[in-house]
């Protein structure tokens, strides 16, 4: 995992938890990531699994990273 995944999982996990995860997240051991996720699900994912919301955040990091990608082969 790359510092700028981290960044941009980071970022985008704002859009799923009260509290953004902090950019260091991959630090974390899973024990404490789950706490993070279950304590700071916004209300419309309080009740999934915190691995669901966890993927969903990795699948649009992994998009917008390819995105980014894309551009910058597009730019030369």
């Amino acid at each position: 995992m790359t510092k700028e995944y981290e960044k941009l999982f980071a970022a985008i996990s704002g859009h799923f938890l009260t509290q953004q995860l902090p950019d260091n997240w991959g630090d974390f051991d899973d024990e404490y990531l789950e706490e993070w996720f279950v304590e700071c699900a916004v209300h419309t994912y309080e009740y999934w699994d915190w691995q669901q919301v966890y993927a969903k955040i990795s699948a649009i990091t992994e998009t917008v990273m390819e995105l980014m990608k894309d551009v910058s082969n597009i730019r030369g």
